[in-house]
């Protein structure tokens, strides 16, 4: 199986250091992905590997453009074309659908299809995709009823933490704190905290060098309580914030998607509860007074109500941490989340081409075998 990853462009060093990096645990196993799908990465990086006319080209173009335009260029020399990603992957499946264009399989990975003019291009583009991988019920539930995807097309997978690097740390937790940068309430949060003596680290910051509204709006306060810090960490700075945290709390604003999936999972395999706003599509993994707490979204109140239930009962907030991590471990690791696309890539492949050798029997007992744990020895 070859395939062509369609990811948006992230800085990052080199193979060669992520794999140093992860071996000496520095930062969570990001290659097991691309190793595991035998896939060429179409970033930045991969670009700098084409012709030197198309290089030069594309020069004068966004790079989200010449990577869709590339793309397609190159599709024929794959088994399937997966993209991560709205943007570049509807992008992607309007040019095969204006261009008739739709030779190769294409799995698309989205985690908020269903808002606004995304929603209005999936409509459009979905006959180009054909499977659309999920990890909101919610969203599934959207994209099915309201945008009127075939259910066939679609495939749920729960998203993922690397469990081995987020892990219990044993350490003693001496303050709380909240991690994040999309779609983030934190004036709710330093409104509940402004009155009680417990240390907060919010760690927030850009999101692929590009500060967000939601970051830009409490970098701009200037009187934060006296037992409030902000600042942006590395990810083992931010594995030790978590270790030294009794708890995590993610204040969220409305939405019908995930937000803070990312941070909520990370805080759950660290052991951690994790207090969060009940919004309409955070329903997925926080099980209310098992794993974490829910609380109404803008309520200071019932926030700071919720933070000293389980500061002053650490016995509880102990019981739930363990129950979070229990969960991960059972449900949303890394490798559950790469087998499980490694599966739909393939089963995808072989719908479209039925005598594919990658529908035989076979060839799936060498792919399962073959799905590569080098680099598990990487979000």
């Amino acid at each position: 199986m070859k395939v062509l990853a369609l990811f948006r462009d992230i800085p990052r060093p080199d193979d060669r250091e992520l794999k140093k990096l992860e071996a000496n645990d520095r930062i969570p196993r990001v290659t097991i992905l691309s190793a595991a799908l035998n896939a060429d990465i179409l970033d930045r990086r991969g670009l700098e590997r084409i012709p030197v006319f198309r290089r030069a080209v594309y020069r004068f173009l966004p790079l989200e453009v010449a990577q869709v335009i590339e793309a397609f260029l190159m599709r024929k020399r794959y088994d399937v074309v997966l993209s991560w990603g709205e943007k570049l992957g509807f992008s992607f499946a309007l040019l095969c659908k204006l261009t008739g264009g739709n030779s190769v399989p294409h799995v698309a990975l989205c985690s908020w299809p269903g808002k606004g003019f995304k929603a209005i291009m999936l409509r459009v583009v979905h006959s180009h995709i054909d499977c659309l991988i999920l990890w909101s019920t919610v969203q599934r539930a959207i994209v099915v009823d309201k945008i009127k995807v075939p259910p066939k097309k679609i495939a749920f997978i729960n998203y993922y933490v690397d469990q081995k690097f987020f892990r219990p740390m044993g350490r003693e937790s001496d303050m709380i704190c909240s991690v994040g940068s999309e779609m983030r309430d934190f004036p709710t949060l330093l409104d509940a905290l402004k009155d009680v003596d417990i240390r907060c680290h919010i760690a927030a910051g850009a999101i692929y060098d590009q500060q967000t509204t939601w970051v830009k709006a409490i970098e701009r306060i200037t009187d934060l309580p006296p037992n409030v810090t902000v600042g942006k960490k590395s990810q083992v700075e931010l594995r030790d914030l978590y270790a030294r945290s009794r708890f995590v709390v993610i204040p969220l604003l409305e939405s019908d998607t995930d937000n803070g999936i990312t941070c909520i999972l990370e805080a759950m395999a660290m052991g951690k509860p994790v207090i969060c706003s009940r919004i309409k599509g955070q329903v997925d993994v926080i099980r209310d007074g098992e794993t974490g707490i829910f609380v109404p979204v803008g309520d200071s109140k019932a926030l700071l109500e919720a933070i000293l239930y389980l500061w002053n009962n650490p016995k509880e907030t102990e019981r739930m941490g363990r129950a979070g991590r229990k969960y991960v471990e059972e449900c949303q690791t890394l490798d559950k989340f790469v087998s499980n696309l490694h599966a739909v890539v393939k089963s995808t492949i072989a719908v479209r081409n039925p005598g594919s050798i990658l529908s035989t029997p076979q060839k799936a007992a060498t792919m399962s075998s073959a799905a590569p744990t080098v680099a598990v020895g990487e979000e």
